[in-house]
């Protein structure tokens, strides 16, 4: 049974009991795993056990990519490509993200020489599906200034400037040595002890400022982006993408002990 097989059996009158706003949303969720059909109060426990083996279940990641893939296969790459810093070549976008380059055909497939995570595929078919165009000015903002940044400013603290706080703690020189390899340069004139700037993706820079510990504080990390930037991608993908670089700088250090 696919969501609309269980949309069917739902009393359709976007009730909310189940924590889901329609019941078509629930449907959804039930086949994504991330709800159980007997959460809805609607149905009696033996349609319940009668359809629940039935059920189709799929990753709603592949769904999403998917659905994007549709989306970008409408696009024309000719036209999107100057403006996400990408490569045309054979009909193909050649994109370099987190320092490796990807081939985007116009059905959306993706391809690279290394594995590509289903988070790179949405990252990337975001990236062009929203085709932005505003050059990057040199404005820097906050996450929490970016828009949708004010509700997932806690998470990005968290999963992205935190942990990357505390890798620099363990040895500045060899994060100089990491931003190098992947076109990384210090910037002059900021407030804070040392700033860098590194692209992650063409049009999407971030600019890193650390401070020192001392003795009354301890060390700070601020990772600003240009204004232009929830243009080329929304807030949850920029967490992604923070959270790609930092696993990246870890599998270097790694390789490197």
């Amino acid at each position: 049974m696919n969501y609309l097989d269980i949309y069917e059996l739902l009393n359709r009158s976007n009730c909310g009991k189940c924590g889901t706003p329609t019941c078509m949303a629930f449907a959804l969720s039930v086949v994504r795993g991330e709800k159980d059909l007997e959460e809805c109060s609607y149905i009696d426990r033996d349609t319940v056990e009668r359809v629940r083996e039935k059920i189709e279940k799929r990753d709603w990641k592949e769904e999403l990519i998917d659905s994007l893939r549709k989306e970008v296969s409408g696009i024309d790459f000719e036209s999107v490509a100057e403006g996400i810093g990408a490569e045309l070549k054979d009909g193909k976008l050649r994109i370099n993200c987190l320092g490796v380059d990807f081939l985007i055909e116009e059905n959306g497939n993706i391809y690279s020489q290394g594995h590509i995570n289903p988070w790179i595929k949405i990252l990337l078919l975001h990236y062009i599906r929203r085709a932005g165009r505003s050059a990057p000015g040199g404005k820097w903002v906050s996450f929490g200034e970016l828009k949708g940044g004010w509700v997932k400013k806690l998470s990005f603290t968290r999963d992205c400037e935190e942990p990357l706080r505390i890798l620099i703690d363990g040895g500045i020189n060899h994060f100089d040595d990491i931003l190098s390899m992947f076109g990384g340069k210090h910037v002059p004139g900021q407030a804070s002890d040392h700033a860098w700037i590194i692209y992650p993706l063409p049009k999407v820079p971030f600019l890193i400022l650390y401070w020192r510990p001392d003795e009354d504080f301890g060390s700070n990390l601020r990772i600003l982006f240009d204004s232009t930037a929830d243009e080329y991608l929304d807030v949850e993908s920029l967490i992604f993408l923070g959270e790609g670089l930092l696993e990246m700088f870890k599998r270097i250090i790694l390789r490197h002990e």
